[in-house]
């Protein structure tokens, strides 16, 4: 059995270390952001404003997760095309939320043995993204593997029979041998039909490239 908890729209929680499932709560966040410079070049796209419309402009999921016990052993920050983050960093420890109507929760498998640690994965849902290049810092608390894997879908489009949406996968799968942060840049568009991409710089994964596309850790 799976318990999942989860702080919706504009709080975000990931555990930090040692702190048990259970005790998930939301971080206080600003509500207000000083002007940010675009990480690339922006699309006029607009930003949902309620559900509804959040719904019908698309969404990335994302799920992260390390091979240990508990919550993961690394935290993540993305930052979108726009300059805006959302995320968490274990270290400080430190959360992002500078974007609306999206979510983040930790996912811990559960069993009749309340004294043990189980395996947990961490989320981040972005509802409504906009088009463009999105940066994601894999933040270590130790050497550890790691596995992310996104799911991009695009937006709405209508036709005579109804209303139509596409979706794409990429995953990555790494190890970090020093605690420094780990760069990723993932490539997201709103467009019916497009495949997002998730690698480095040099080397990304699409939904078409099987042959390197990694399996979770559990």
């Amino acid at each position: 059995m799976k318990r999942r908890l989860l702080v919706l729209t504009l709080a975000i929680s990931v555990l930090p270390q040692g702190v048990s499932a259970r005790r998930a709560g939301a971080f206080d966040v600003p509500t207000e952001f000083s002007a940010r410079s675009p990480l690339h070049p922006m699309l006029d796209e607009a930003d949902p404003t309620n559900l509804q419309s959040c719904e019908s402009m698309g969404k990335i999921s994302v799920i992260y997760e390390t091979g240990n016990s508990g919550p993961p052993s690394v935290g993540l920050r993305i930052t979108d095309p726009r300059g805006r983050k959302i995320g968490y960093d274990p270290r400080v420890p430190k959360v992002w939320q500078e974007l609306s109507l999206t979510e983040g929760f930790v996912d811990c498998e559960q069993d009749d043995d309340t004294t043990l640690r189980n395996h947990c994965a961490a989320h981040i849902q972005i509802c409504g993204p906009v088009s463009g290049t999105y940066k994601l810092e894999v933040l270590p608390t130790q050497n550890a593997k790691y596995f992310i894997g996104v799911v991009g879908l695009s937006q709405q489009t209508q036709d005579q029979i109804g209303f139509h949406s596409t979706d794409s996968r990429a995953e990555y799968k790494s190890e970090i041998q020093r605690q420094e942060p780990e760069i990723l840049m993932l490539t997201y568009s709103r467009q019916l039909g497009t495949r997002i991409k998730l690698g480095t710089d040099d080397s990304r994964v699409t939904a078409s490239d099987k042959s390197q596309a990694q399996k979770p850790l559990h």
